[in-house]
């Protein structure tokens, strides 16, 4: 090989060493740190508030990962929004998305919420990763959970009985929470039976494949009723479901759901 490319390569190596160098400073210049904070939502939630920062440069879609007891209830959509929640064993994961935290802006933040089942100490801990960051930063709390709310939800349902062909069938569904804590986020659903005409139902409902009512939160000891009307085509025995789901923990599922089957006359 001749000194003119022998030195043409030698300068190659020497560019692309002092090129990798330059690409590992910049790389591990970028750091991010972590702050957790646990608070409580509006109805008195345990929550929890990462705060991220960064130094020495801009850190690229920086991801947030809460890890927290398995049983807990994400109850804060509109907090956590841009979190995606992933249930599972030993833990409940939700990764949160920030983008990007440029080293000379304010720290990004995000809050989750979630609803406790039992009164073990809440371990939670949030680690901050980005694009262009080789070492995460973690923060970790453990909360104290004093008491856990829990609701006992109840659906009864009636009709018109017997019912008959072409004539109005009128569904009576109730719906109470018998105790201890509010029920949130309370809906109603039901399967109307087949061979049936939908006519109305009570304001709130919304009639597709289900017949699906909102019926948001529900205190300890107070009722709501559905009236649901259809119109029968076929005469012989008709069976109508109504059933519950909420954000609130239920002490017992057993009587969240209620059945009706009635005779139809021609």
């Amino acid at each position: 090989m001749s000194k003119t490319v022998a030195r043409y390569f030698g300068g190659l190596a020497i560019f692309a060493l002092a090129l990798a160098v330059l690409s590992a400073g910049a790389y591990a210049q970028v750091t991010l740190s972590i702050g957790l904070t646990p608070g409580t939502d509006p109805n008195g939630e345990p929550s929890y508030t990462a705060s991220v920062s960064s130094s020495g440069g801009t850190a690229s879609n920086v991801i947030v990962t809460y890890t927290m007891p398995s049983g807990e209830l994400p109850i804060s959509p509109a907090l956590s929004g841009g979190c995606l929640f992933t249930p599972g064993s030993p833990h409940l994961t939700v990764v949160c998305s920030l983008g990007d935290i440029a080293a000379s802006g304010p720290a990004k933040r995000v809050t989750v919420a979630v609803h406790p089942v039992d009164t073990a100490p809440q371990d939670v801990t949030a680690t901050a990763s980005a694009a262009n960051v080789s070492i995460p930063a973690s923060a970790f709390v453990t909360s104290t959970i004093t008491e856990v709310g829990l609701t006992e939800m109840a659906v009864t349902m009636n009709s018109t009985n017997p019912g008959k062909v072409g004539e109005p069938l009128v569904y009576n569904v109730t719906v109470t929470n018998i105790q201890d804590d509010d029920a949130r986020n309370v809906f109603a659903i039901l399967i109307l039976p087949k061979l049936t005409t939908f006519v109305s139902a009570t304001n709130g409902c919304t009639h597709g494949v289900l017949l699906t009512c909102k019926l948001g939160q529900m205190s300890p000891g107070t009722s709501k009723t559905l009236t649901v009307t259809v119109l029968p085509s076929v005469a012989g025995w008709t069976q109508a479901t109504a059933g519950i789901r909420l954000t609130t923990p239920d002490r017992d599922f057993t009587n969240n759901s209620a059945a009706n089957s009635i005779w139809i006359n021609p």
